[in-house]
Formats: structure tokens, sequence, C-alpha cells
């Protein structure tokens, strides 16, 4: 078993190391909530903060961390944001209110207004509104999910295609094996909870995207399993998806992966955001 401390000090130290390589706006506020704040890394070539001369809006990528619902935060998230600028995307990480403070729907609450901020001000730094994708790692899959489980137009009165592409990493589609597994005596999911969250439980999803659905060679036969599921039931809605097996990487590393401009998985995601 990997010891979980090391990638968490790696994926901190990486964020920090972008910090300072990167023109970041840090803590922009997305809604009203303590914890509702954002940061920007533009890409490479965009700095300094002069969005108003460029001669185009660039795609974005927006990162949902892991962290079993109860920990990390936007401070550890920033490892992707290099390799993303450097191939000329926007890369924007988030924070929510974690468990035991709120709700699994209640961070899908949360990080639905994130993306409606997003799609309404992106422009003013740079960002095509009109190009915004999405990832998630682990409990930040979940998230993911739920955000394509989401009607924009019925609710937001937004694009039904806000949402571009997606890639759900080392993530459970169906939360019913953590609700009857020893992790909820922390987690204290419900029936109602798992029905709500998880995107193989829920009515067929309204959004029309392609998806990357990427699990580590040593993780659990769960995740292995239900990646493959996640994927075949993105597919039998009519939409693209393909499914990346990593090799030799386990839970904690498998989105590093993802943070390699080497990877077969990161130029996949590329691809789909027209870089």
């Amino acid at each position: 078993m990997a010891d979980v401390t090391v990638y968490l000090r790696d994926y901190a130290e990486r964020t920090q190391a972008a910090k300072a390589e990167l023109a970041c706006l840090q803590n922009l506020r997305y809604g009203d909530g303590a914890d509702e704040l954002l940061d920007i890394y533009l890409p490479a070539e965009r700095a300094p903060l002069t969005p108003s001369t460029l001669p185009s809006l660039a795609p974005v990528m927006v990162f949902l961390h892991g962290g079993d619902w109860r920990a990390l935060s936007k401070e550890d998230s920033g490892f992707a944001a290099p390799a993303f600028a450097a191939a000329g995307a926007m890369f924007v990480v988030l924070d929510f209110t974690l468990l035991p403070a709120s709700t699994l729907p209640a961070m899908g609450e949360q990080v639905r207004r994130a993306l409606l901020w997003l799609w309404k001000n992106l422009a003013r730094y740079g960002g095509d509104a009109s190009q915004i994708h999405i990832a998630g790692h682990s409990s930040g899959a979940n998230l993911v999910g739920q955000l394509l489980q989401t009607d924009w137009p019925g609710r937001f009165n937004a694009p039904a295609d806000l949402i571009k592409s997606a890639v759900f990493m080392s993530g459970l589609g169906d939360l019913e094996p953590v609700r009857l597994s020893f992790r909820n005596q922390m987690l204290q999911l419900t029936p109602a909870v798992v029905a709500q969250a998880s995107l193989l439980r829920g009515e067929a999803p309204g959004q029309r995207c392609p998806m990357l659905v990427a699990v580590g060679e040593k993780e659990t036969e769960d995740y292995r399993r239900q990646s493959r599921e996640v994927a075949d039931f993105w597919r039998a809605q009519g939409n693209p998806a393909a499914l990346h097996e990593l090799k030799g990487r386990h839970h904690f590393d498998a989105v590093l992966e993802w943070a390699d401009p080497a990877s077969a998985l990161f130029l996949a995601n590329l691809e789909l955001m027209g870089l």
C-alpha cells in the first residue's frame, strides 16, 4: 500500500512550484460561502496579465481535487497547471466545503456555482467560456459525475453543452460500495445521498460530451470495474468514452500521469480540448 502522505506532499510542492512559475490569479470568489474560492493559472505565453491584448481566448481546464471528500484544497491541486499552461490552456482549481461540514450533494451544488461563475466571467481573464473542460480525481471524479448530471438550461439558463469534455480519474460511479464499507463510519453516506450523487444511479444525463476514464493498473478491483462501467455507461448515453488503464500506477499517483505532458492520457486530453 502506497504511503499517501508522500503523494499529498508531492501534490502540494508541485502546486507551489506552479504558482512560482506561472501567472496565477488567486482566491477569486465564485460564491458567497467562505470556501467558495478558485485560482486561475494563465497559459504560459499569456503572462503578464493582459487578456484584453490577446488575439484569442484560451480553452479552460477545471480540476476537482480528491481527498475522500474530507481533505485537500486548491493549494494542493495546481500540479497539472504547468503542463496545461504550456499547451495553451487556462487551468482552474477550486475550493469547496468538505465533510463533515458539508454533504456530497451540497459539494455538487458548489461546483455547479463555480462553473456558472466561470462561464460568465472567464472572458475577462482571457478564457473561452465556450470551451470549458472538467477533470476530477478520486472523490473529485464523483463531483465530475454530479456535474455531468446537471440540467444546465432548465436550472440555470446556461448552455446544455456548457461542459465540452470530462476526465473521470480513479473514481467511483456508484457510491453504494462505499456506503457499505468501513469508510462510511466517517463519511456517513445514506441511501438517498448515494442515489443522488452517483453517476451510475442517476437518470440518463442531458450532457453530451466526450469522456476519458482513467484508472491505475494497481488500483483495487472495484475501482477498475467501476471505471469500465462508467465508460460503458457514458457510451450508452451516446457519448464517446475512452478507458485508459495506467500501467504501474496506483490510486494516489494515477493523477500524476494526467499531469505528465508526455503521457498518452495527457495527449488524449489535449486532443479533446482542440490543442
